[in-house]
C-alpha cells in the first residue's frame, strides 16, 4: 500500500516531473529527434537534483527554484487543463484562473513534498517510445533510484514546439498522471463542484507569488 502511494505520489506531482528547456533542433517534433528529448529529461534531472540536494537552501528557496524550473520544462497549463478534462470547457472565465493558479501550486508542492519522502538519488535513461496521437510526441523511459526500496520506472512524455522540448505527461509504474488526476478531479467535483475542488487545491498548497498560468 505504501509502495503504490509513492508510486501515484510521483506521477501525481509532478509532475512532473520538470525541468531545463531544451535547445532548438532542425526537427520539429520530438519523435524525430529522440536524443535531443534524452538531453532534455537528462539536463532537467540534473537541474532538479542539484536543488533538492542543496543542503543551504530553506524550504522556501527550493520551492522557488524548484518552481523556476517545473514551469519552464513542462506544459503545466495543458496538463491542468487535461487534468479537469470536460469540466475546464463549462467552466467560467474566473473558475478556470483560480484552477490554474490552484494546480500550479498543487502540481509543484506535492511533488517536491513527495520526492523528499520517495528518497529521489539519482535517474538513468532506459530508452524512447514514439507516443500514440498526432503530435509527435515521445515517451522517455528513466529508473528513478531512492535512497530506500526499488527503483521506479517512469515515462516522461516529451513534445517539441518552436524548437523546445516539453513535458506533457507522465507515467509512473503504469500509473498515468493526467488520467489518474482527471478521474480523482471528476469524482470530487461531483460530491463538492468545481469551485468545491479549487478551494481544496488551493488549501493544500497557496503561494503569494503564485499568477495565473492561462485561462
Amino acid at each position: 500500500m505504501l509502495e503504490r502511494l509513492y508510486k501515484q505520489a510521483l506521477a501525481a506531482v509532478c509532475t512532473l516531473f520538470i525541468l531545463g528547456a531544451g535547445t532548438a533542433h532542425a526537427q520539429d517534433t520530438a519523435v524525430a529527434d529522440p536524443q535531443g528529448a534524452v538531453a532534455f529529461i537528462e539536463s532537467v534531472a540534473d537541474d532538479t537534483k542539484a536543488v533538492w540536494s542543496d543542503a543551504t537552501l530553506s524550504d522556501a528557496d527550493r520551492t522557488t527554484a524548484f518552481r523556476k524550473i517545473f514551469q519552464k520544462a513542462a506544459d503545466i497549463d495543458l496538463l491542468a487543463k487535461g487534468m479537469l478534462g470536460r469540466h475546464y470547457r463549462s467552466a467560467t472565465p474566473d473558475q478556470r484562473s483560480a484552477y490554474m493558479v490552484a494546480m500550479t501550486d498543487y502540481i509543484i508542492g506535492e511533488f517536491d513534498k513527495r520526492m523528499q519522502q520517495i528518497g529521489f538519488k539519482d535517474v538513468e535513461i532506459v530508452g524512447t517510445t514514439p507516443a500514440s496521437g498526432k503530435g509527435g510526441h515521445l515517451f522517455v523511459r528513466t529508473k528513478v533510484d531512492r535512497s530506500e526500496g526499488a527503483p521506479i520506472l517512469a515515462d516522461w512524455r516529451v513534445r517539441k514546439k518552436d524548437g523546445n522540448f516539453q513535458i506533457v505527461n507522465l507515467e509512473v509504474e503504469g500509473i498515468n498522471l493526467l488520467i489518474t488526476n482527471r478521474e480523482q478531479f471528476s469524482a470530487r467535483i461531483a460530491e463538492i463542484g468545481l469551485d468545491g475542488l479549487i478551494a481544496e487545491l488551493k488549501a493544500t498548497y497557496s503561494t503569494a507569488s503564485a499568477a495565473p498560468v492561462g485561462n
